[in-house]
């Protein structure tokens, strides 16, 4: 991955796949180097070793679980912001390469630990804000919430991959993609907002 663009969407797309799941995109990258698909750079090549595995492999199925438990799931989600920032920072690294570990690192935490973070916070936001339909749901929603995280972070994850085989293009139109959801989401949401109601006779 020597192209910068190409490295920094790849790096983006993992990053914002770590914002939803923080372990996920790690554990994906730590298999695919431990398998010998990619070659890390030399300052994180212990993110593709057999400890990192067991320990991610552990810390992948308890993130898991812990989300389908309501109450603690968000809580938990809203103390691991930190984490995110670090996750959203490595993953990024990963492609960026060590040929100049300044500019490795600097774009790194600006790019791909602020991704994750706002990410990580947005998906927090929501699930605070979708308690009430969970409760009333008594629990369906926030285990159909959970199925979509885990799948929205394996489909950017798995993105950011085929990206490395095929062509940073496809991570370019994704995040075309994405973007161009999120605006429609934000106006959508302006629109609702700034539209008068109706008076109650």
């Amino acid at each position: 991955m020597n192209e910068p663009i190409a490295a920094v969407i790849v790096g983006l797309l993992l990053s914002l796949s770590a914002g939803v799941r923080i372990t996920l995109p790690l554990l994906a990258v730590n298999l695919l180097a431990f398998n010998h698909e990619i070659t890390l750079p030399d300052n994180v090549a212990w993110l593709g070793t057999e400890p990192t595995l067991i320990i991610l492999s552990v810390a992948c199925a308890a993130e898991t679980l812990v989300h389908f438990v309501p109450a603690a799931g968000t809580w938990i989600k809203a103390m691991a912001t930190p984490l995110a920032f670090v996750a959203g920072t490595l993953l990024m690294a990963v492609p960026l390469g060590d040929k100049n570990p300044l500019y490795q690192w600097t774009l790194a935490a600006v790019v791909g630990g602020g991704a994750a973070t706002l990410t990580h916070l947005g998906v927090t936001g929501l699930r605070t804000l979708t308690a009430p339909v969970n409760v009333a749901s008594l629990g369906v929603f926030g285990i159909i919430w959970n199925v979509g995280e885990f799948l929205v972070s394996i489909l950017l994850a798995a993105l950011g991959g085929l990206c490395v085989f095929a062509g940073w293009a496809i991570g370019a139109a994704t995040l075309f993609g994405l973007a161009a959801l999120l605006v429609f989401i934000l106006v959508k949401g302006l629109d609702q907002r700034t539209k008068p109601r109706a008076a109650v006779s």
